[in-house]
């Protein structure tokens, strides 16, 4: 996870930097990263920020549009039929070559900004983080109990955030006072450090499913992944549960869409006048927010294990609306570091919907021989898949979405976004309610 926080931050300001270059003078680049500057040359930045957007968005075509199609009909149930460590070694090697192109890219600068597509199709194909985010919580669902799998996964969502904390703070400072090339070769380190971590201790967990002697390689291996996920999310079961759960899948991305908003958008936003932060300053700002997160997951939801997890997903998108509010009108920076305090709540939505979700699957589904685990495992597997493939998806729209919408919206409220983005949260606490 640090690698990957790490590179988003990284890569959205090596292409900056890239799309400055290419069009002006290293010198003239420079002196963009002033505010004065800036208000005298808008035409200048508003260039740079749009290719930057630009490139931002093919990024994210090329990486997650592989990403959802290897994990919806591969990843996601391979980890039922093979085992739990298949899905997360391959987006590991992933991360690292991937790491790998980066760091090649900056010790050669005159190379062109096109092959930074090269970095994004490889991390692709391994599954990136949408495979590493299934198979994480795959893995954690399996050996959870029913009483403390949301206290589980709150800590595993902690873990995660506490990364994004370290690696968007330490990202910024590395980046303003060493170097590219130093930042994408500590990323490479780190994801090679994980993968031998975890093929070292981590036992290979397995559910143990048969192959029918009237099924293919093909439909048993690949196209089966993606019919077992459909029957697995859409069977017939007791009351509305089927309906529940796909109303937590359309509430998870809603919040995935809004979370991307801020991916893609805030360092544009907060490089323009009137912010017009460093990139330490902007790591500052993240990493304050990843720790809050984090501490509420750890600290807070522990807390909370009597509240109803619908209770504690409307409490994380309030938290996660009001914020972005707060950031679309933003003017000064200490306006901007009153977000993490009122967002820090956010992680706590994508917590209950993990929960959520394995708990609404009834005891008649599990057949005569088949015992009550099992059937929860299966469809973590299958469902955990389908919801990180949706998650690719999502992420694809609202890059789409978003990189459009914020070049166009820079002559009159460049926060239009993150007011989009809020009112998605909007949309999903009226779902959850």
């Amino acid at each position: 996870m640090l690698t990957f926080f790490l590179t988003n931050l990284t890569y959205q300001a090596f292409v900056y930097d890239k799309a400055c270059t290419d069009k002006y003078n290293e010198t003239f680049c420079t002196s963009l990263r002033n505010k004065t500057f800036q208000e005298d040359h808008q035409t200048e930045e508003d260039y740079v920020q749009s290719e930057t957007s630009y490139w931002i968005l093919k990024k994210n075509i090329v990486e997650r549009i592989p990403s959802g199609l290897i994990v919806v009909f591969i990843l996601g149930s391979w980890g039922d039929k093979v085992g739990r460590k298949l899905p997360l070694f391959l987006p590991s090697v992933g991360a690292t070559l991937s790491s790998i192109v980066y760091l090649i890219l900056s010790i050669y600068p005159s190379s062109k900004v096109e092959y930074v597509m090269i970095a994004g199709a490889v991390n692709g194909l391994s599954g990136g983080f949408t495979a590493m985010i299934m198979a994480v919580n795959s893995y954690v669902t399996h050996i959870a109990n029913p009483t403390n799998r949301t206290t589980r996964l709150g800590i595993l969502e902690a873990v995660i955030f506490l990364a994004g904390t370290v690696g968007v703070f330490i990202s910024g400072v590395m980046l303003d006072n060493t170097s590219f090339t130093f930042v994408f070769a500590f990323m490479s380190g780190c994801s090679f450090l994980g993968m031998v971590y975890f093929t070292l201790r981590l036992e290979n967990l397995t559910v143990g499913t048969t192959r029918l002697e009237s099924e293919s390689f093909c439909e048993y291996w690949i196209l089966g992944s993606i019919k077992e996920s459909g029957r697995c999310v859409m069977k017939k079961r007791q009351g509305k549960r089927t309906l529940w759960i796909v109303l937590l899948l359309i509430v998870f991305n809603l919040q995935v869409i809004a979370a991307v908003c801020e991916n893609d958008v805030l360092l544009l936003y907060t490089r323009r006048a009137p912010l017009s932060w460093s990139q330490t300053t902007l790591g500052y700002y993240q990493g304050l927010e990843n720790f809050l997160r984090s501490l509420m997951l750890v600290t807070v939801l522990p807390l909370c294990r009597k509240m109803r997890n619908t209770t504690l997903g409307l409490w994380g998108l309030t938290s996660k609306g009001i914020g972005l509010v707060l950031l679309g009108l933003s003017k000064r920076t200490w306006h901007a570091f009153l977000v993490p305090l009122i967002s820090m709540f956010q992680g706590f939505t994508s917590t209950a919907i993990r929960s959520l979700l394995p708990s609404l699957v009834s005891q008649d589904e599990q057949g005569k021989d088949i015992q009550v685990p099992r059937v929860h495992h299966l469809f973590t597997g299958r469902a955990f898949g389908l919801v990180a493939a949706l998650n690719s998806i999502s992420v694809l729209v609202a890059s789409l979405l978003f990189n459009e919408l914020y070049p166009a919206t820079l002559d009159f409220f460049p926060g239009l976004s993150f007011m989009l983005a809020a009112g998605l949260s909007v949309v999903a606490g009226v779902i959850i309610l």
